[in-house]
């Protein structure tokens, strides 16, 4: 797992495909972070046709304040950096896959687009899927599983399609965290 808190977080997570929002638009974009030297960069993948043409092809990450900061490289355009997931992603996965992940020391699996949720819970020592969980506010159908495998034999349904190993996820704010 990283943390963002890390000295070493863009080190660890060189190589690694990151979705993050740029200023406080609410569409989101994936990338690949790359480091150059001392320089981190992220190289934009995806995101909707009007957030391409925002972010350019290349940022260069930057901090500011202590919040972070991506610079496109065309012309130095700057804007303030949201960092949502870190992960590696996984395409139709069987069992094996995720328990190679898992011992990897990844608790979390997220499915973009059906929104799907699977993590293990290690107080309870259960696997969980979320289906189609539509916002961080707002809970999709919720099973709980003693194995993995009884998850996937269970949830068959949920299981094709690319799946992001989580390396970390932005904290959810709780509702007294307001200002």
């Amino acid at each position: 797992m990283l943390d963002i808190k890390d000295k070493d977080f863009f080190k660890d997570a060189d190589g690694k495909s990151v979705d993050f929002y740029l200023e406080d638009d609410m569409f989101e974009l994936e990338g690949k972070f790359s480091l150059e030297g001392e320089d981190v960069y992220i190289i934009v993948l995806d995101a909707v046709m009007h957030m391409l043409k925002i972010a350019g092809d290349k940022l260069l990450i930057g901090k500011k304040y202590d919040r972070f900061t991506a610079s496109r490289v065309e012309d130095g355009k700057t804007f303030d950096l949201e960092i949502n997931r870190v992960f590696t992603p996984l395409y139709d996965p069987e069992v094996d896959d995720f328990k190679r992940e898992f011992e990897k020391g990844i608790t979390q699996f997220f499915n973009k687009p059906d929104d799907t949720l699977i993590w293990y819970d290690s107080d309870l020592e259960k696997w969980f899927i979320e289906v189609n969980k539509i916002n961080m506010y707002c809970s999709g159908d919720r099973y709980e599983y003693d194995t993995i495998e009884d998850m996937f034999e269970n949830s068959k349904e949920y299981l094709a399609g690319k799946w992001q190993c989580i390396y970390f996820s932005a904290e959810v704010e709780e509702e007294g965290d307001f200002y």
